[in-house]
């Protein structure tokens, strides 16, 4: 399962980091794993639906969603014929966009109905059901971002950010209070507002990302380069963040489909 991607206009990347849409025939059949990831972003079923648990719970609240930060693997399948479109939002994204107070989706997600409302979800279902190709389905996308009131956050919240992604996450909440100016209560009410997770949790959440990028890269790294090159302590340290996020060991990557989870975890920027 390979999603087709799409890049988002210059004037949108601020806000949404790309978009991928899925087409797969009747008999298709695939499970998989889907790490947190960093960002948000909204999962719309065109046709089909998306089977998809987190901590055993129903992921998926309609077949129309925003999605809020994860801080666990989600689980599911894709089965049947399906054709799924994945907004990947930046991390204060769906806040500027919506206004929303992400710690209240944090592990869930919203019906697309109960964001906008339902005469306008039933507007851009129409209209990208309209849509005679994905790139016009993306032109869909585009303009109805480009059509929304920006909502302003904290320019420290962005440096600080900008300071995570920097470094590859290989810091602590510690370096980004004091390099950034920013005291611990107020990037600990940011955060949780604008993004939906403690600045403890998306640093080990971006730093995995890096990781998984870095072993794609560096396929016969041994042990002390990869830590050293991503921050973590040790083998064991490593092998807990592979169990937390992708339930597996960091031996079994190969044995994983990789296509799909390379494609949502994109090199970070």
């Amino acid at each position: 399962m390979q999603p087709i991607q799409f890049p988002p206009p210059e004037s949108l990347a601020a806000y949404i980091a790309f978009y991928g849409i899925t087409i797969v025939e009747e008999d298709f059949y695939e499970p998989y794993i889907s790490p947190p990831l960093g960002f948000c972003g909204l999962i719309i079923c065109l046709e089909g639906d998306v089977n998809a648990t987190v901590n055993d719970a129903t992921f998926m609240k309609d077949r129309y969603c925003a999605t809020g930060q994860v801080t666990v693997p989600v689980i599911g399948a894709i089965k049947g014929k399906s054709k799924i479109l994945m907004v990947f939002i930046q991390p204060c994204g769906l806040y500027r966009l919506f206004g929303l107070d992400m710690a209240s989706i944090t592990n869930t997600t919203m019906p697309l109905s109960e964001l906008l409302g339902e005469a306008a979800c039933e507007t851009l279902i129409a209209e990208l059901r309209a849509a005679a190709t994905d790139e016009e389905i993306i032109a869909v996308m585009n303009r109805f971002f480009m059509a929304r009131p920006v909502e302003k956050i904290n320019d420290k919240v962005s440096a600080a950010l900008e300071y995570i992604h920097e470094r590859k996450a290989v810091v602590t909440v510690r370096d980004v209070e004091r390099d950034c100016f920013i005291t611990t209560r107020s990037l600990q009410r940011y955060f949780s507002r604008y993004i939906g997770l403690t600045p403890g949790e998306y640093i080990r959440i971006y730093r995995f990302k890096c990781l998984v990028n870095f072993i794609r890269l560096n396929a016969s790294v041994s042990w002390l380069e990869l830590c050293t090159a991503t921050g973590y302590y040790d083998q064991a340290h490593i092998t807990k963040d592979f169990t937390r996020y992708l339930t597996i060991k960091p031996a079994d990557l190969v044995d994983i489909e990789p296509s799909f989870l390379y494609f949502l975890l994109q090199p970070p920027q």
